[in-house]
């Protein structure tokens, strides 16, 4: 089989579910990563033949690819910031948006608190940045667990990973206390908890619904806001004054996220909008 061959496949596969710019990206993609082959012989090398195991691969990643297997978990990595992040079902795969606030907040000083690390691609991007830096995390799935302690490895990075439940602030508070941890020392507390209200499912694609974690994605609709309490509870309990509070929100719930940390005792508390123009980041002050 040679490209042109192989592009004609995936056409045939992938045209049904999938628009023709995103078709060349995933073609395109696939070659460079299982066949090591650039961008640029997509039109220039088509006569190029690709030997019968990089061919298996390729027809296998295409076919995972029609039945709706995201890209990133089909090549099983994504780069976020300076780091490569392994990924596979057993994590969310990192957003733009989450990038945007891994830049935003890259700058603060101090310690680190990851909540719901997921990949671990918060918590690895910010000590990677920041070598010196003390950095933990920390996620209620053991499954995601596994998968950050991999990445930090790959990423050559030291962070201090445990296992503990956001909605149990006690709990979490031993958990911390165990990993080192001190209480009132963290200069940044940084999240991205689930935030997806049920009722918004029918928005998303079949992709991420057949895919993704969901205990990682979705929220009731009756508590929109559930895991930001827990936040500001968590916040008031490890973050030093002056401390920054950055987590990914819910657009449609902006206001409402800021006024829960202003009458949980926060200081400037801003909602910040995405590349998107939506509303996307919260960030706070800890100032007792």
């Amino acid at each position: 089989m040679n490209i042109k061959e192989f592009k004609a496949y995936a056409r045939d596969r992938l045209a049904p579910s999938v628009e023709q710019p995103e078709l060349r990206f995933l073609v395109s993609a696939l070659l460079s990563h299982f066949a090591a082959i650039p961008n640029y012989w997509y039109h220039t090398h088509e006569d190029h033949l690709l030997s019968p195991a990089v061919a298996g691969e390729l027809l296998q990643a295409v076919d995972q690819a029609a039945q709706g297997r995201p890209l990133q978990y089909i090549l099983g990595f994504v780069h976020f910031g300076n780091c490569r992040i392994g990924v596979d079902e057993r994590v969310l795969i990192p957003r733009p948006e989450t990038e945007e606030m891994w830049d935003r907040a890259r700058y603060i000083t101090g310690p680190v608190l990851d909540a719901c690390t997921g990949s671990g691609c918060l918590a690895i991007a910010l000590k990677k940045g920041r070598p010196q830096t003390n950095v933990y995390a920390f996620d209620l799935s053991s499954d995601a667990l596994d998968v950050a302690s991999q990445n930090a490895a790959l990423n050559q990075a030291q962070v201090h990973f445990f296992r503990a439940d956001l909605t149990d602030v006690p709990g979490l508070e031993e958990a911390a206390l165990k990993a080192g941890l001190e209480k009132q020392t963290v200069g940044l507390l940084i999240s991205n908890p689930p935030y997806v209200t049920e009722s918004q499912k029918k928005e998303m694609s079949p992709r991420v619904l057949s895919y993704e974690p969901h205990s990682a994605l979705f929220v009731p609709d009756e508590n929109p806001l559930c895991h930001y309490r827990h936040l500001a509870a968590l916040g008031s309990r490890f973050l030093c004054s002056g401390g920054t509070l950055m987590a990914e929100i819910n657009e449609n719930f902006g206001r409402e996220a800021a006024l829960l940390f202003q009458q949980a005792g926060f200081k400037e508390v801003l909602v910040h909008k995405d590349l998107n123009e939506k509303n996307r980041i919260l960030s706070a002050l800890w100032v007792p």
